[in-house]
């Protein structure tokens, strides 16, 4: 397990980071002080690129400092990224987008993937037999409160 300052590393996929912005229960959780002492939350450019559009940050761009605060910034991991296109092109392109592939490089390294995306996690499976675990906050919020 990579853990950063002995914290498990979470990677947060784009639709995690907008269903908080948005003020959804469980990904709102996330950011709350129980789990950010638990855990050392991450993005990526990419992540970072698809959220800077939203009419949430653009309406209140202190949104914007603020999962700054929160998060590491990630770098894309290249070499990953072509491994993963690589495989993908046997698998008859289930990576819809090319921005999948980077969010997959970056996360690669990661102890959790949290995401609402099945077919991104399903496509994970296909490309990667080890990290990072596919999550949705829920489960990643059950794991974390059920750990004494």
């Amino acid at each position: 397990m990579q853990e950063s300052n002995g914290k498990p590393l979470v990677f947060l996929d784009t639709n995690v980071v907008i269903s908080y912005l948005r003020g959804e229960s469980s990904s709102s959780r996330l950011f709350s002080h129980d789990i950010i002492d638990k855990v050392h939350l991450a993005i990526n450019p990419i992540v970072l690129q698809e959220i800077f559009f939203l009419s949430e940050v653009r309406n209140h761009p202190e949104t914007l400092d603020e999962i700054q605060q929160e998060v590491t910034l990630l770098p894309l991991n290249l070499e990953k990224a072509e491994e993963y296109l690589k495989q993908a092109a046997t698998l008859r392109n289930r990576i819809a987008h090319s921005n999948d592939v980077l969010i997959l490089s970056s996360a690669s390294d990661c102890d959790y993937l949290v995401t609402y995306d099945q077919a991104l996690k399903t496509t994970l499976a296909s490309l990667s037999s080890g990290k990072p675990e596919v999550v949705t906050p829920e489960q990643l919020i059950s794991q974390l409160t059920s750990k004494v």
